[in-house]
């Protein structure tokens, strides 16, 4: 049986309705403008030599303000010198047209994880307004690079230091020949002893061997210099190797955290497990990819196919499956960064094919990994091979 509801329970009911549907639209409308569904839009364009985790939906920041989000990571169109990932960005067209000819930006990390975000610094005004759209990218600080020039530095103060005691070791022997050669002249009664008995000639020898003395000095002052520069950038380069040792021990202390080790990667982890039995399918890039691409060939499907049959004959509880890409170490048209980013994809590629054909699963409620691993053209820490050719491996571990 039931029962109606009062006039003032029915007017109740109403007003809460009618406040969670303004709150809704509300919080709908913030998202939208949030993201700028609502506002006018303008798409420009970055290249940079490494994408750095960005993906679409990345925020975008001028002058720290949010002013729009990544649509789009391009592939460069070729490899080799100058080869860019472009990223596609759609900003606030208030935002857009603030933006000069001189406009740059970068890719930067924010929070524990390393989340990225674009940070655009919009220019000069006086270059005038920006005309295709197109941002010049700037390339991140490394702090390695950073260390490595300095290391650079301190090889050339060193050598420079050297060549200063060089000469400062010329000019006392130059000093010391002048004073016996004075002592000679002075033990003479030869013509040359009376021209060197002339006070003005005596004044001016007086005054060379003055100025070779003042030599002396400077250079002994330089070398006392240039030595201690040297010790400097020696202590800033043992700074940086502990600085470096420290950053190390700080990400491996947070890799082992519960939550963050999901997300970082250890490839000698991944790949040598000594309490685990491996078994391994070899496949070179060229028979399964287009060249230079992660797009799988028809050929390379049917290799996979009779890779994941073989995998779903092995199910063994608590087995793993790591697909790792390789690329030739000693292909000098491809930039490492560019090979890091081919193999990752690749790998990924690989691991989804076999996902989709059923090789992670054990029964009808389990399953096992399938982790991908981009090694680009780093050697594999169990059996390096420098003249292996680009390939991608299927690594399964089984617990002995």
């Amino acid at each position: 049986m039931s029962q109606s509801l009062s006039r003032w329970q029915a007017v109740t009911l109403g007003l809460v309705v009618v406040v969670a549907l303004v709150l809704g639209g509300y919080g709908i409308a913030r998202i939208a403008d949030k993201q700028g569904l609502w506002a006018d839009t303008v798409e420009v364009t970055a290249g940079f030599p490494e994408a750095h985790d960005v993906t679409p939906g990345t925020p975008v920041r001028i002058r720290g303000v949010d002013a729009g989000q990544v649509i789009a990571v391009e592939y460069p169109d070729h490899d080799g010198p100058g080869a860019q990932v472009t990223v596609r960005m759609r900003l606030q067209a208030k935002f857009a047209t603030r933006l000069y000819s001189d406009a740059s930006a970068q890719i930067h990390g924010t929070g524990m994880l390393g989340s990225k975000v674009i940070s655009i610094q919009p220019g000069d005004p006086n270059k005038g307004a920006i005309a295709d759209g197109r941002l010049r990218g700037v390339k991140p600080f490394a702090f390695e690079e950073a260390v490595a020039e300095v290391r650079d530095l301190a090889k050339e103060a060193k050598g420079t230091a050297t060549e200063v005691k060089s000469l400062a070791s010329e000019a006392r022997e130059t000093v010391a020949t002048a004073k016996d050669f004075i002592k000679d002249i002075e033990g003479s009664n030869g013509t040359f002893a009376k021209l060197v008995r002339d006070d003005d000639l005596y004044e001016d020898a007086r005054g060379t061997l003055g100025d070779l003395r003042k030599l002396v000095g400077r250079t002994d002052k330089a070398v006392g210099t240039m030595e201690s520069e040297v010790g400097n950038l020696r202590g800033f380069v043992a700074d940086g190797r502990d600085t470096l040792k420290s950053v190390k021990q700080g990400s491996d202390a947070l890799s082992r955290l519960p939550i963050v080790r999901n997300y970082v990667e250890d490839s000698v982890a991944l790949l040598v497990r000594p309490t685990m039995s491996r078994t391994q399918m070899v496949y070179q890039s060229k028979d399964i990819f287009e060249p230079g691409t992660a797009t799988l060939t028809g050929e390379g499907r049917r290799h996979l196919d009779g890779a994941a049959n073989a995998l779903k004959s092995n199910k063994a509880a608590g087995s793993e499956i790591v697909v790792v890409g390789f690329h030739n170490p000693k292909d000098q048209a491809t930039q490492p960064a560019v090979a890091q980013e081919l193999t990752k994809k690749q790998a990924e590629v690989v691991a989804e094919y076999l996902k989709a054909a059923g090789a992670h699963k054990l029964g009808t409620f389990s399953r096992r990994k399938i982790i991908p691993l981009g090694m680009g053209m780093n050697l594999a820490p169990t059996d390096p091979d420098p003249n292996a050719p680009s390939n991608v491996q299927i690594l399964v571990f089984t617990p002995r």
